[in-house]
């Protein structure tokens, strides 16, 4: 089996917001951030990948922070029709917004499955649930 690529787990948590670590693992790299979010932004990223996965959308991106100076972080994910044999492809743009010489910020790609989303889908909503505070999900396919 596969190596997962994405892996999500809850470091803190209060009645309104989720501090999620977030290790993301490419070929060539391999990033590790942390950011804040909320179960509506997460209920939100769950119910435009149920869109994407059954091919009502063509591509999804979802950001938290913002891509500026003053923001505490910045995190982009987008997915996209990668092309026409099922595969998906995962845009991450990651900033930690720290000082030199700790900022990192990467931009970089994953291609998966059609089938890695509705993983990554029913993964997402047993974290969401507070069923598991760590999720593992998409693998990368062979283009």
């Amino acid at each position: 089996m596969s190596e997962y690529k994405v892996k999500l787990k809850k470091t803190w948590e209060d009645e309104n917001l989720l501090e999620l670590n977030m290790v993301v693992t490419s070929a060539y790299c391999k990033v590790n951030t942390h950011f804040y979010t909320t179960i509506e932004d997460l209920k939100e990223l769950k119910y435009n990948l149920i869109l994407f996965s059954n091919l009502k959308r063509k591509k999804y991106q979802w950001i938290q922070g913002e891509d500026n100076e003053s923001a505490a972080h910045y995190v982009q994910v987008r997915f996209f029709h990668f092309n026409n044999q099922g595969h998906i492809g995962v845009e991450f743009v990651l900033d930690n917004k720290l000082d030199i010489p700790d900022r990192t910020r990467v931009n970089f790609y994953l291609v998966t499955e059609l089938n890695q989303i509705d993983d990554f889908i029913y993964k997402l909503e047993g974290f969401i649930k507070g069923i598991t505070d760590s999720l593992e999900s998409i693998s990368e396919a062979r283009v």
